[in-house]
C-alpha cells in the first residue's frame, strides 16, 4: 500500500505525517534533495526529470506515505510517474482564508499569497480526483468544514489505518459490478431523493455537515457511517414498517427505470433493506458508498459490456450520472436542481 497525501502549501501535512501509525513515512522534498541537493536551484524540465526519477525508485518500495505537490500555482509539477507510484490518494483540503492566514505568518510560504488559493485548491482536486477516475484508483479529500481545518488529527490517522486494512471504494465498486454481472441494460438508482422523495436519515432526525464542504469522497462516507451509527446508538429507536414511515416513492422515474435495477445508498440500511425488498431492487451502501464509487460501478458495468441508466440527484451521484450511457438527474419539488451542483457542468443530463 503506497499513499499519497497531497494538498497546498501550510495546509499540515507535515503535522499528519508525523502521527501516521502503520506505514513507513517518507518526505518527498527530503527524498528531493538526496538526489539532487540543489534541487531548488534547478530549471523546471531538471526538476521534472528528478521527481520523475525519485517516483521510479519508490517503486521498489510497499506500505509507505509521502507528501506532494500537484502544482505551485498555474505550475503542474505532477507527473504520470507519480501517478503510478501511488495505491491511493489523499488531498488535505484546508478552507482558503485559513490557508491565506497561515500563508502571511510563514516567510518561507508568503510567496503564494498571489495566488487565487480557492481556486488553486479547486484546481488541484478536480485534477486529481479526475487522474484517479482515468486510471481506477482511490481519491479522498480529507476536509473538516464545520471548522474549516483539523484541530485535532485523530480522525484522519483512523482513516489512514483504514485504508492500510483494506478499505478502498474502487475495489467495492469492483465487487458490486460483479455482484450485478453482465447484463444488456442496467440502471443505477441513487436512494434519498430520487427512488424516495425524502431523505431516509432525515426521518430518523438525524442532521450532519459532513457534506457541507461539497466533495462527497469514501472520507466523508467513511464518517458519515460512523456518525449516523453513534447517533443511532443513542436514541430510543426501533425501526419502522417502511409503511408507516409515509416514505414516498418517485413516481417520475418508476417510469424510467429499465432493465436489473439496483440502489445505491448512502442512507439506513435497514429502512434500504425493506425498500429494496418491497420493490425486488438489490441494494449496495455502507461506508465505502460515495460518489466515486458510484461512478465506477457505472465505469466497470460498462467495461463489461453493459448499457447504464442512471439516477440521482446530487453531487453524490454527478460523476455516476456523466458516465453512465443515459444519466437522468432528479429535480427538486420547485423544479430546481440540487444546490450541491451549482457549478458543474449539467450538460448532457436528463432532468426529471
Amino acid at each position: 500500500m503506497r499513499i499519497g497525501l497531497y494538498g497546498l502549501p501550510t495546509a499540515g501535512k507535515t503535522f499528519i505525517l508525523n502521527a501516521v501509525r502503520n506505514l513507513e513515512v517518507l518526505s518527498g522534498s527530503t527524498l528531493l534533495r538526496k538526489i539532487a541537493p540543489d534541487f531548488h536551484d534547478l530549471a523546471n524540465a531538471e526538476k521534472d526529470a528528478i521527481r520523475k526519477q525519485l517516483a521510479q525508485d519508490l517503486k521498489e518500495k510497499d506500505r509507505f506515505i509521502m507528501d506532494g505537490h500537484y502544482s505551485f500555482g498555474d505550475k503542474v509539477v505532477f507527473t504520470e510517474e507519480d501517478g503510478s507510484l501511488y495505491d491511493a490518494f489523499l488531498y488535505l483540503y484546508v478552507d482558503p482564508e485559513i490557508l491565506a492566514k497561515r500563508m502571511e505568518d510563514s516567510i518561507r510560504n508568503n510567496k503564494y499569497l498571489k495566488y487565487d488559493l480557492k481556486r488553486w485548491q479547486d484546481f488541484e482536486i478536480d485534477s486529481l480526483r479526475e487522474y484517479c477516475h482515468k486510471n481506477n484508483k482511490d481519491f479522498y479529500v480529507i476536509d473538516n468544514p464545520e471548522k474549516g481545518f483539523f484541530a485535532n488529527i485523530n480522525i484522519i490517522l483512523e482513516f489512514i489505518d483504514s485504508i492500510v486494512c483494506g478499505f478502498s471504494c474502487v475495489k467495492y465498486a469492483e465487487d458490486i459490478a460483479n455482484k450485478i454481472g453482465a447484463g444488456e441494460l442496467v440502471s443505477l438508482v441513487d436512494g434519498d431523493k430520487t427512488f424516495i422523495l425524502e431523505d431516509s436519515s432525515t426521518c430518523l432526525g438525524y442532521k450532519t455537515h459532513l457534506f457541507d464542504g461539497n466533495f462527497y469522497t469514501g472520507f466523508q462516507s467513511w464518517r458519515h457511517n460512523r456518525e449516523l451509527m453513534d447517533y443511532l446508538s443513542f436514541i430510543d429507536y426501533s425501526l419502522q414498517d417502511v409503511d408507516e414511515m409515509n416514505l414516498t416513492v418517485n413516481e417520475r422515474i418508476m417510469g424510467l427505470i429499465k432493465g436489473k435495477a439496483v440502489i445505491l445508498t448512502m442512507g439506513h440500511y435497514g429502512i434500504w433493506k425493506q425498500i429494496g425488498d418491497k420493490n425486488n431492487m438489490p441494494i449496495f451502501y455502507g461506508p465505502q458508498m460515495c460518489s466515486d464509487t458510484k461512478y465506477f460501478v457505472s465505469k466497470f458495468l460498462q467495461d463489461k459490456g453493459t448499457q447504464i441508466l442512471a439516477f440521482g440527484d446530487s453531487m453524490n451521484d454527478y460523476y455516476m450520472l456523466k458516465q453512465a450511457h443515459k444519466g437522468y438527474l432528479v429535480l427538486k419539488k420547485d423544479g430546481n436542481t440540487s444546490a450541491s451542483l451549482k457549478e458543474k457542468n449539467l450538460e448532457g443530463l436528463l432532468f426529471v
